[in-house]
């Protein structure tokens, strides 16, 4: 069996700018047990989310807040895939 990637890349839907550049992708490393003992530590929802997008992406949270929903939504796919969650069917 193949070794699972390092970091996946997403495309994203809608380009965001922060720190004075645009971006057109987000690369996301894999999460490790450190982000998940972190992750405790936030409310759950939404800031569980950002948190971790921002935490894989190495994205400062002003960052993360920019992005469109669908990004979102997409990106938080990808972070419950690393994980072995599933996201029920809407």
């Amino acid at each position: 069996m193949a070794a699972p990637a390092k970091e996946t890349i997403y495309k994203l839907l809608v380009p965001v700018t922060f720190e004075g550049s645009e971006r057109t992708e987000i690369k996301l490393r894999r999460v490790k047990a450190r982000d998940i003992r972190d992750l405790e530590r936030e409310d759950a929802g939404s800031a569980q989310t950002f948190f971790l997008i921002s935490r894989l992406s190495g994205w400062p949270p002003e960052g993360v807040e920019e992005m469109d929903a669908a990004d979102i939504e997409g990106v938080a796919t990808i972070i419950e895939g690393f994980i072995g969650k599933k996201r029920p069917r809407r």
